[in-house]
């Protein structure tokens, strides 16, 4: 009897991996890394409700909105509010990193006309993917603005940009429709961030059931 229940458990914890599994693979939200002659050269962080302290003084109505967008409770169309210029960019964009904060190191690599020259790694870039685009936040112009990459290379998911200023970034691109409707599962309404913890609960609650009902069965 033992074994059955046993057994009974372990059948449970694997369809719940699986869907946990299901789930996380949902999320078109990664985050970016240093790619190529840019690693070690570039410091790529998140910015958190506790960090960035600089910004929030400054400018703490982008500092909310970017925590908002991070966190899931506002998309990236919100933008518009604070830049109505991007409002038909961002329309039918979606994104691919959360806005994280890109700062160089040792002076980064620098452009013959002071640019900084970026290639990151990008985790969810693929080839349905188009109008791939930088959103950026220059705490130097206090602007948004939209910078078009370089490069674009979806086979080995780098991107490659020129930027004025560093500071927060996000990536962000147009996904088709078979795209979109293949990676819903487990996606946010708002963001895609992929809440993970979600996911742990349902399984500790569903193996819990199991093991309850398991254990009854056992003393009937």
């Amino acid at each position: 009897m033992k074994k059955k229940i046993f057994g009974t458990i372990l059948a449970a914890a694997l369809v719940v991996a699986q869907a946990v599994t299901v789930f996380a693979a949902g999320s078109r939200v990664a985050e970016a890394a240093p790619a190529g002659e840019s690693t070690g050269r570039y410091e790529f962080t998140a910015i958190t409700e506790d960090t960035f302290q600089d910004l929030a003084e400054s400018v703490p109505d982008v500092k909310t909105l970017i925590d908002a967008i991070n966190a899931g409770t506002e998309t990236i169309q919100a933008l518009a509010e604070q830049a109505s210029d991007l409002t038909d960019t961002l329309a039918d964009k979606e994104m691919l990193t959360p806005i994280f904060d890109l700062q160089p190191i040792d002076g980064g690599i620098q452009t013959e006309d002071g640019n900084y020259l970026v290639t990151m790694s990008v985790p969810t870039l693929t080839e349905e993917m188009s109008d791939v685009l930088l959103l950026h936040y220059s705490t130097v112009r206090s602007v948004w603005e939209i910078i078009t990459p370089m490069d674009v290379d979806y086979a080995n998911k780098e991107i490659t940009a020129e930027f004025e200023d560093l500071s927060p970034v996000a990536v962000i691109a147009k996904v088709n429709g078979s795209a979109a409707a293949d990676t819903q599962v487990g996606t946010s309404p708002k963001t895609g961030v992929v809440s993970d913890w979600m996911g742990w609960l349902g399984a500790a609650v569903v193996l819990g059931a199991v093991s309850v009902a398991a254990v009854r069965k056992s003393r009937q």
